[in-house]
Parts: C-alpha cells; sequence; structure tokens
C-alpha cells in the first residue's frame, strides 16, 4: 500500500466538491505520482463526449496548489524546536541589525505568516484528537478524563503561544523598523488572536456537552475569561476586529477572512497552465500536409512526363491529385491527433515559488471517455456494481469518464529553496469540482406516491436521486511504493449534492 498519498472529500456548497489530496516529498531528486480517477456516470443523466466536452470538464475543475502546512502540536510552538515559527523570529531578531537587511525582512514576514497557519493546523489537530476521543468512548465511560488534559492544554498553551509572540512587539516597535514589517507583525498578532477566541467559543460548547459539572465551571470561566482578554487585546492595540452587539459586524467578518487569506498566503505556489504538445502538433500536422503535397506533386510531375503540360490527362491528374491531396492531409491530422491524444496529456502546469524564480514541480491533466473494456480490471473490481445497477441502466452500463494526473515533485529543489522556514514535507493539490453538468437530465427531486394503508388512500413523499461513483487509483511511480484504491459516492437530486458516501475497497 502507498502511504504517500492522503485523500480527504468533502462538498464544499451544494454544487461543489472538494478533494484535497497530500502529496509527500519522498526520498531522491524527484517524487512521481500518477492519479487516475474513474467517474461512473449513469446512462439517464446523457453524458457523453458530444454533450459534455474536455473543455467544459476543465471549466467545471478549478484547481489550488500549495505547500503542505508543517505540522507542530501546540506545546511545541514555545519550545526550543527548530520547527517553530516562534523559534525562527527570535533567533532573527538577536542578530545583529536584522531590521535593516532585506533578506531577513522578508524571512520573519513568512515566519508570521507560517506562525499562523501552523497554528490554525495545530489547533484544528487538537479538536480532532478531542473529538475522536468522544466517538471513541465506549458506552457509559467517563468522557470527562479522556478530554479534561486536551482542554486545559488548548488553555495552558494557545496563551502561552500568544504571550511569546507578543513579547516580541517592543522589538519592531522602533523607528528603524519598516512600516510593512511591523504591519506584518500586526496582522499576525490579529490573527493569532482571532484564532483563540473562535476556538474557545468552539471549545466551551465541548466542555458545556461533555465535562462534569465541577470541571464545566472552571473551565467555562476560563475560557469565558480567555475570549474577554483577546477581545481586550485587540482593542488595546486599535485593530477594529471586535464583534458588537446590535452591529451588523461586516467590518469584522470581511477583516477576519482577509487575515485568513493573508496568513495562507504564504502556503500557495505559483501554476503556469498551458496546453500540452502544442508544438508537437504544428510540427506533425505540418508532416500531414507535407506528404499530401509530395503525393499531388508526384502524381502531377508523373503525368506531365507523360502526357505532356497542355493535356487534359495533365488537368486530370491535377484536379485528382489535389483531391486526394486535401484528404490524405486530413487523413494525416486525424492520425496524428489520435496519436497526441493517446500519448500525451491535455494540459501541463508547472509549478514555481510565488515569486516565480524556481521551478518545483510539473502537474499534467488529461480526461477522456472510455469504453468499459479499456478499464483496468482492479478498477472495475473497486466499482462492483450489483444487479440494481445494471437494471437502472437498462443493461447498457454506465459512462464513464476518466480523469487522470501526473505529478512530478522536484525534491531536491524543495530543500533548496525552502531553508529558512519551518520543514517543507509536501503539497496540497486542492480540487473543485462543479456537478451542475450532471443535474441537467435529472427528474423531479421529490416525487409523490400514493399506497393503501388500513383500508385509506395515503400519500407519501419519495425522494428521487442518482449515484455517481468515483474510483481513485493512487500509484507512487518514483519511488515506488505500490497502489491505493478510494471509492466514493455521490448522492445527488436535481438541487445538487444530497451526500458523500465513503465507499470500502
Amino acid at each position: 500500500m502507498i502511504e504517500a498519498i492522503e485523500q480527504a472529500i468533502k462538498p464544499h456548497d451544494k454544487y461543489q466538491i472538494e478533494i484535497k489530496l497530500d502529496y509527500e516529498l519522498l526520498q531522491g531528486k524527484q517524487t512521481h505520482y500518477q492519479i487516475s480517477t474513474y467517474i461512473f456516470v449513469p446512462q439517464s443523466l446523457g453524458i457523453t463526449l458530444n454533450t459534455y466536452p474536455k473543455a467544459e470538464f476543465y471549466r467545471d475543475i478549478q484547481n489550488y496548489i500549495r505547500l503542505k502546512t508543517p505540522t507542530l502540536i501546540l506545546r511545541d510552538f514555545t519550545k526550543d524546536n527548530l520547527g517553530s515559527p516562534l523559534v525562527a523570529i527570535e533567533k532573527i531578531i538577536a542578530t545583529e541589525n536584522w531590521a535593516g537587511n532585506p533578506e531577513y525582512r522578508e524571512r520573519l514576514i513568512n515566519n508570521f505568516k507560517f506562525l499562523s497557519a501552523m497554528l490554525k493546523s495545530a489547533i484544528r489537530e487538537h479538536f480532532n484528537l478531542i473529538q475522536k476521543r468522544i466517538a471513541e468512548a465506549p458506552p457509559h465511560s467517563k468522557i470527562n478524563l479522556m478530554i479534561h488534559n486536551l482542554v486545559q492544554e488548548f488553555l495552558a498553551e494557545s496563551k502561552n503561544i500568544a504571550d511569546k509572540y507578543r513579547s516580541f512587539y517592543p522589538a519592531f516597535n522602533l523607528p528603524n523598523v519598516n512600516e510593512p514589517l511591523f504591519m506584518a507583525y500586526k496582522f499576525t498578532d490579529e490573527s493569532i488572536s482571532l484564532l483563540i477566541e473562535e476556538n474557545a467559543v468552539e471549545m466551551f460548547q465541548i466542555v458545556e456537552a461533555y465535562l462534569k459539572k465541577s470541571d464545566k465551571i472552571d473551565f467555562k470561566q476560563k475560557l469565558s475569561d480567555l475570549v474577554k482578554a483577546e477581545m481586550e487585546h485587540r482593542k488595546s492595540r486599535g485593530y477594529p476586529s471586535v464583534l458588537k452587539e446590535g452591529d451588523d459586524n461586516e467590518a469584522y467578518t470581511f477583516r477576519a477572512s482577509v487575515l485568513k487569506k493573508y496568513a495562507s498566503s504564504v502556503l500557495y505556489l505559483s501554476t503556469a497552465t498551458r496546453r500540452e504538445g502544442v508544438e508537437l502538433e504544428h510540427f506533425l500536422f505540418a508532416m500531414a500536409a507535407g506528404l499530401s503535397m509530395v503525393f499531388a506533386t508526384v502524381v502531377a510531375f508523373y503525368f506531365q512526363e507523360r502526357y505532356g503540360q497542355l493535356t487534359f490527362p495533365f488537368f486530370m491528374a491535377l484536379v485528382v491529385g489535389y483531391m486526394f491531396k486535401d484528404r490524405i492531409k486530413e487523413l494525416g491530422r486525424h492520425l496524428f491527433s489520435q496519436y497526441l491524444q493517446n500519448n500525451l496529456y491535455d494540459r501541463r502546469t508547472i509549478i514555481r515559488t510565488q515569486d516565480g524564480k524556481h521551478k518545483l514541480g510539473v502537474l499534467r491533466e488529461k480526461v477522456s471517455f472510455v469504453r468499459e473494456k479499456e478499464i483496468p480490471k482492479s478498477i472495475l473490481r473497486a466499482r462492483n456494481r450489483d444487479q440494481i445497477t445494471e437494471l437502472d441502466n437498462e443493461g447498457q452500463g454506465e459512462t464513464v469518464i476518466c480523469y487522470a494526473k501526473d505529478i512530478v515533485l522536484f525534491t531536491a529543489a524543495f530543500k533548496e529553496v525552502f531553508v529558512d522556514v519551518p520543514e517543507i514535507t509536501g503539497i496540497n493539490d486542492i480540487i473543485r469540482y462543479d456537478i451542475r453538468a450532471y443535474l441537467k437530465k435529472m427528474a423531479e427531486p421529490v416525487q409523490i406516491r400514493n399506497y393503501l394503508a388500513g383500508g385509506q388512500l395515503k400519500a407519501l413523499s419519495c425522494h428521487k436521486v442518482y449515484h455517481l461513483n468515483l474510483i481513485s487509483r493512487y500509484k507512487s511511480i518514483q519511488p515506488e511504493k505500490g497502489k491505493l484504491y478510494k471509492h466514493l459516492r455521490l448522492i445527488l437530486n436535481r438541487e445538487g449534492i444530497k451526500r458523500v458516501e465513503h465507499g470500502v475497497v
């Protein structure tokens, strides 16, 4: 099994699913993955190559490529840990003349952003662990004992992290520190404060629901004090992101959203996408035109030599030569197009650092409609059709779309470029896929069915749904680590995504 790729899938809204793929950087100069996703579509939805061409498929796909957030648990942020942005910031401002060095200023701003992004990820993992402990708790067990220390850890470490970062304020609030750097420090301070407050409110709800009375009172008071302290801190610094009763809080919502984007901006990479094989296509089409011209010229020379230049046979030879020249050219174009389609991908995306200076990898994509006999047997086994599926498709099978990705990451380039920030272990490929193309031929989402009960006629509402099955195959090419299969089922109706089910392969 391959452990280097992780997949998380969730509905983004009622019309889009979000697929998040984590590609781990493996040992060696390059890391090479291939992912093929087969979409099994019911015949009744009318999805074909003519009704859903490639251009529309790519219009419905939106890709984001970013660095995988470096991971730390909460207590490691304030320890002397080389992966902690707080440690990196402290070392830089201890360096002589750091404020006047443009390189140091850039490194500081990057570490500010990494701190906010990593803290968000660490708190999310902390909450995930709490939810896991609650979900796995046996019946009648004392959940209080299982999550007590995790609540305490959040309270203690979130305060320690905020205090440590704010201890740097005097170093940045000096005349020799330029304004963009000072503003970056304040943006991160505000972002951290909002993050702690938001999660303290969520922790308050967990405490209310699961802790026993004695601990509940104590922790609720501490969480309330933490929220109040963060609000007072933002007020004292003049940050406008404070919730107000009786206000629409538009400024708060807008600013909180902008600060989240500001923090995560350090993770996003630059991408440039273009159609693959453009130069080769031009060359092969020119070859097709050249071959057709050779044929026409040979015919013309032959009949001119045999019958003379101003003769009827020569004239007919020119006409026939032109006719076949045109057909040979089109046949050549068709054959070469098939060759390109079979051997090249549709699109090539170059992945670079944000400044565009360093090439980090290449992502290639290809989409095609495939016949069932062309589908690997392992994919068909994972699909695991039952008899009711065959009946639903009137014995004609399903329409199958294959969306393939080939990604090569230059592992050595990552190590060379990201030397002044927490360790980068991989990248995230975030895909949002709009499913509205599948909804056009669907029936009414709710249908009324009459039935008899106790001698009386009654009516029930019945929901009409359609199943879209996605089978993904993940393969590590370099280094070779085997294959992994994932099965996802989208339950759709004409109003969009009803739910997502994760199958077992």
